[in-house]
């Protein structure tokens, strides 16, 4: 929601907006049982070699398996379709994994002009005399010039910030890395950003894809899910990697001893020091997010990534059941139910003799309790103020949170968001 103030500083005033950061809707759930909502139209999917699937014939990235077998020594890659939507497995009994799921960001294989995601994730930026940054809401930099020597792009961010070389003296011949973003829930289902592209040469790898597998009964991993970032290249001319993606599971039990892995790519950065002359360092992008929803973790493998679990009965999102943020009032003061979020006209006008921090109440609809809200003020001029609390009160269908936030005078905007933590 957008909350304006006015300059005078008697008074502070707010613009409302709807600022929804998760979409969720619900799958049909028996107590103790998930129930992944497949009507099995795809049939059952056991590939005897490896496979490479062309999601073009499914526009929205969602396939109805009655059951899924991976054997060893399989391996099963896709082409993403039109939309770049993430891959999302709906299956009325088991999954077994034993061979290799991958949904990985392309790494450089000889100079791509692009290095593009996997299903669901952003391309890297593309280098030479004019580079790009990374694409996508965690993509690293384009690389700058340095004293007249060309340099490298930033890494890619997601779960975790990328890594940025530096060298002594503080030269740094490598760009900022890109912003954390998502969050635990993995709600919407975001995959991984593009490395910047380097001045000095290549471009950035593709951010790691995302997949969605829910099973009615069991989850098992022997073999591999893969949603890394590409991994740049190496030397002179090498470009920076892709954010790891995003990998969620959903069942009643979750088993295997198996990898299920999101990392960051690897990339080259440097820098230029006084004594050393220009030096190479390798550093990593971001990694993904990993997300287990269960009745009954009995996965005992290596998970690669930020890994969050619990169990969260939303799958796939339905119309009409998203979650809704509202900001409800400020300092005490009701806002608009229907804010114009025009600073001209103020949603919310708080008086100045009001001490700070003020209490925002934020109601939230369609969204677990518990949930991390994050309230925050951007002024028309000056930097962004944020503050957290937790929708404690209430029930999934219908909650409140009261934030605290220290508000700056002046005009500008007031925003909140759901589930943004780590």
């Amino acid at each position: 929601m957008k909350n304006s103030f006015p300059n005078n500083p008697k008074q502070l005033f707010a613009h409302v907006i709807c600022g929804v950061a998760l979409i969720f809707c619900y799958a049909s759930l028996a107590l103790g049982q998930v129930n992944s909502g497949s009507n099995g139209s795809d049939g059952a999917f056991n590939p005897a070699t490896n496979t490479v699937i062309n999601m073009a014939d499914h526009p929205n990235g969602i396939y109805q398996y009655t059951s899924v077998t991976i054997s060893n020594g399989v391996t099963v890659t896709f082409i993403p379709n039109a939309n770049n939507t993430p891959v999302t497995w709906l299956v009325q009994s088991n999954c077994e994994i034993d061979g290799t799921v991958d949904v990985s960001g392309q790494s450089f294989v000889g100079s791509p002009v692009v290095c593009v995601g996997g299903p669901g994730g952003w391309a890297g930026g593309s280098g030479g005399s004019n580079p790009s940054p990374g694409q996508g809401p965690g993509g690293g930099q384009a690389g700058f010039n340095y004293n007249n020597l060309t340099t490298y792009g930033g890494q890619a961010s997601f779960g975790t910030v990328g890594n940025q070389a530096g060298i002594n003296q503080g030269a740094n011949g490598q760009a900022l890395p890109g912003n954390i973003y998502g969050n635990n829930f993995l709600m919407p289902l975001l995959g991984g950003s593009g490395g910047g592209g380097a001045s000095i040469g290549y471009g950035g790898s593709g951010g790691g894809g995302a997949i969605l597998i829910a099973a009615n009964s069991q989850i098992d991993v022997m073999g591999g899910i893969l949603a890394n970032g590409g991994n740049g290249a190496s030397g002179y001319q090498g470009g920076s990697g892709g954010s790891g993606g995003a990998i969620r599971l959903v069942s009643t039990i979750i088993s295997g001893a198996g990898q299920v892995s999101a990392n960051g790519g690897s990339g080259m950065g440097g820098g230029y020091s006084a004594y050393w002359g220009w030096v190479y360092i390798t550093t990593s992008a971001g990694s993904g997010r990993i997300r287990f929803d269960t009745f009954q973790n009995n996965f005992g493998g290596q998970i690669n990534g930020v890994f969050t679990q619990g169990f969260q009965p939303i799958i796939i999102p339905v119309a009409g059941q998203g979650v809704q943020l509202s900001i409800a009032r400020v300092a005490g003061a009701a806002v608009s139910s229907t804010p114009t979020g025009q600073l001209v006209s103020p949603d919310a006008i708080i008086s100045g003799q009001q001490a700070n921090p003020i209490p925002i109440v934020v109601n939230c609809s369609n969204l677990p309790l518990d949930t991390l809200i994050t309230v925050t003020v951007k002024p028309a001029s000056g930097a962004s103020v944020s503050a957290v609390g937790y929708n404690t009160t209430g029930t999934m269908a219908s909650s409140t949170a009261t934030v605290s936030l220290t508000m700056p005078r002046g005009g500008g905007i007031i925003y909140a968001t759901a589930g943004t933590s780590n």
